[in-house]
């Protein structure tokens, strides 16, 4: 796959590029964006993205606009700006802007029991409020894996919800964060109750008409759309069409939107700059909910949320396809950056975030030093480079001040992101990098076995379970494992 850009020169190396996210431009250094443009020949190399389609913005301007790979492998397509990308759950927060507009206005209280507003819900959802819908904390069974396995969607959203009266609660309310569409089905379903309108009139009423976004909305599997690119997924490193669902319309405030990168980021400019609520109301209400235990959640009034080198991120991932996020800096409201990272698969099944902090990490290594350390990892793995490795150790042990259980927990989350990314095999180094480090963690010893268990090594992999025994003999999972292992060679 090539890349394909273009690059205006004039006296001052401004690169010039049209958008409607933002009236002006910004100046860019031409090795940047070289280097920028090299980092998605990366992605597509290291994770086999087929396709990308990126902006970056700097304080709601034109940073960077990029290209590569196809938009079809079957036709040989190549990725333009005109191409409209699958953002599958990004919709949600078009679902949690319409409840923020309800919010303000008084019209609803994130503390009430969902039942106020929906009194035909079962009774044993009485706890469950407004908030823990939107932070992911409600507990509530998911009707997404029931609709799947079943292979049918109920015809209506009341009817899923009274399906669900004799389902098992999924966790203990308020106890953690757990990805569910059933909650945002429910946000929806209290808009509309509010309003006496559709969750889809809404949206084109409140955000899609004011911004103009010409290439932005809802599909089915049985739709047509101009432009659309083809959706892949990954199976074991092969590239593979995606499995269309045909949505039907209810599910909409869960899933099933296509968009643009420029019209993604002209929604998350308007919301930021107070276009659909005050900055004051966004402020009060982009706060993460506190889980039973006293530490923040994940999810902010349904955004993503996370504080990092000095930023909050704030967006959404889309389908593990699209990356929207907005960085801001508290201390400078002038100091700004959002990202729109599109793609329409890859062969394994890497994060947008790793995608995200690839780019992060040209556009400001000093600023996004955790992105820069992070893309330095994957990369000293991938490239067998130990020297770099080393560096980063060091590096990474610094801004953790030496604390172990934080530097074995980034160590061990960028081993599976290269395990997600480019396959189990390719992140063997990974673990075994971890477990030198941490030689008597059993959590560190379990992963490597799991891995080498995984890519079908039975031999390495009762070796490693048998190593988290020495260090946890109590360990009840390295037992179970070494059991199933060795009937399995005997036969």
């Amino acid at each position: 796959m090539k890349y394909l850009f273009s690059v205006l020169f004039t006296t001052s190396l401004f690169i010039l590029i049209n958008c409607n996210s933002a009236n002006a431009l910004e100046e860019i250094p031409l090795s940047m964006y070289t280097s920028l443009n090299q980092q998605l020949a990366i992605n597509n190399e290291r994770y086999g993205v087929v396709g990308q389609s990126v902006l970056i913005l700097k304080n709601h301007q034109i940073l960077y606009r990029g290209l590569h790979g196809v938009a079809n492998i079957e036709l040989n397509v190549d990725i333009t700006e005109k191409h409209i990308f699958p953002s599958y759950s990004i919709t949600k927060l078009l679902t949690s802007v319409l409840m923020m507009q309800q919010v303000e206005k008084g019209s609803v209280d994130l503390k009430n029991s969902i039942r106020t507003y929906l009194p035909y819900l079962p009774k044993q959802w009485q706890s469950v409020t407004v908030e823990h819908l939107l932070s992911h904390t409600s507990g509530i069974p998911r009707y997404f894996d029931i609709a799947m396995k079943n292979g049918i969607f109920l015809p209506t959203k009341k009817e899923v919800f009274l399906s669900l009266i004799d389902e098992p609660e999924h966790f203990e309310i308020g106890t953690k964060n757990s990805y569910n569409n059933t909650n945002f089905l429910l946000l929806s379903a209290i808009i509309e109750a509010k309003t006496g309108n559709t969750y889809q009139a809404l949206v084109a009423e409140e955000i899609i008409n004011p911004l103009g976004l010409k290439n932005t909305g809802h599909t089915s599997a049985k739709d047509i759309i101009n432009n659309h690119v083809t959706s892949y997924r990954g199976v074991n490193g092969k590239i593979r069409k995606n499995m269309n669902i045909d949505w039907p319309e209810y599910t909409f405030s869960h899933s099933a939107l296509y968009s643009t990168p420029e019209d993604l980021a002209t929604f998350m400019t308007a919301l930021v700059t107070g276009k659909f609520v005050s900055q004051k109301t966004l402020k009060q209400l982009w706060q993460p909910m506190k889980l039973a235990d006293g530490k923040k959640g994940r999810y902010a009034f349904g955004f993503e949320y996370d504080f990092e080198d000095g930023y909050y991120h704030f967006g959404h991932d889309g389908g593990n396809h699209v990356k929207l996020r907005h960085y801001f800096n508290p201390k400078d409201s002038t100091d700004n950056y959002t990202l729109v990272y599109a793609t329409n698969g890859n062969a394994y099944d890497v994060w947008t975030d790793v995608l995200a902090d690839s780019l992060m990490a040209i556009v400001d290594p000093d600023k996004f030093e955790m992105a820069a350390i992070k893309e330095q990892f994957l990369s000293n793995i991938l490239e067998k480079n130990d020297k770099g490795l080393i560096e980063v150790y060091k590096a990474v042990s610094n801004i953790f001040d030496g604390d172990e259980a934080l530097i074995e927990r980034f160590l061990l989350y960028r081993a599976y992101a290269i395990r997600y990314g480019s396959g189990a095999e390719s992140s063997i180094p990974a673990f075994e990098f971890l477990t030198t480090k941490f030689p008597n963690s059993p959590n560190a010893r379990e992963s490597l076995a799991d891995i080498w268990s995984e890519i079908g090594n039975k031999k390495k992999a009762i070796e490693n379970y048998r190593l988290v025994l020495k260090i946890s003999p109590k360990s009840r999972r390295a037992k179970e494992q070494i059991e199933k292992l060795e009937g399995t060679v005997q036969k």
